[in-house]
Parts: structure tokens; sequence; C-alpha cells
């Protein structure tokens, strides 16, 4: 047998050999769990949360119970209007240049100094 034969007998039974392989049952994927535990409203909101000014300023009120620490930036998640993020940093008593904002995907994801 010459070696052209050769290589083309195994690369015919290569396709062979993979089909064999994949022929055989997937394994059932479980079907996701919704989440259904509220979060408390001291825990960081998740990133795509969409938060009205109440949940905005609940957040900063609940952020200064907790003991006195130097002021840091905070996720304070994404908002659907400039006016609540404007209404959550005053009801906040957030100052000037303590708030970053953007407009993005309809959304305004929002960060507080505090």
């Amino acid at each position: 047998m010459n070696r052209h034969r050769t290589h083309a007998l195994a690369l015919a039974a290569a396709p062979i050999a993979l089909l064999i392989g994949l022929a055989g049952p997937a394994a059932a994927a479980e079907d996701p769990q919704p989440n259904t535990t509220k979060a408390a409203v001291c825990d960081a909101p998740a990133r795509d949360a969409v938060l009205t000014t109440q949940e905005g300023i609940a957040l900063k009120k609940c952020s200064d119970t907790k003991a006195a620490q130097p002021k840091t930036w905070h996720w304070m998640g994404n908002y659907g209007s400039v006016y609540d993020v404007a209404n959550a940093a005053n009801g906040g008593g957030i100052g000037a240049g303590e708030v970053i904002t953007e407009y993005l995907n309809g959304l305004y994801p929002t960060f507080m100094f505090y």
C-alpha cells in the first residue's frame, strides 16, 4: 500500500468515528429556577436592576446607619430617567461631584460617593 492510500483510509475513517462518538444521548440540562427571594434594602442592587427614586434614597439611608467609614464609591444601580438619579442623590444628601452617571441603552447606571 502506498502512503497516499494509507492517508486516504485514515481520513475516511475519521468522520465515522466522530459520528459514532456523537451518537450517544445528551445529558438533559436542568431547568433554571427563578429567584424568588427579595433583596434586602441594604444589599447592593443587581447590575441589571432598575431602581426608583424611593429605592435609591432608602439604599443611601440604609448605608448611613452603618458604622462611620471613609467615603467611597458605591454602585447605586440603574435608573430609568435622569430625574430619578437627581432625586435619589438630592434625597440622600449626596453633594456636588459625588455622582457619576451616563445614558447607556435606555438606562442611567449610577455610582455615588458617600
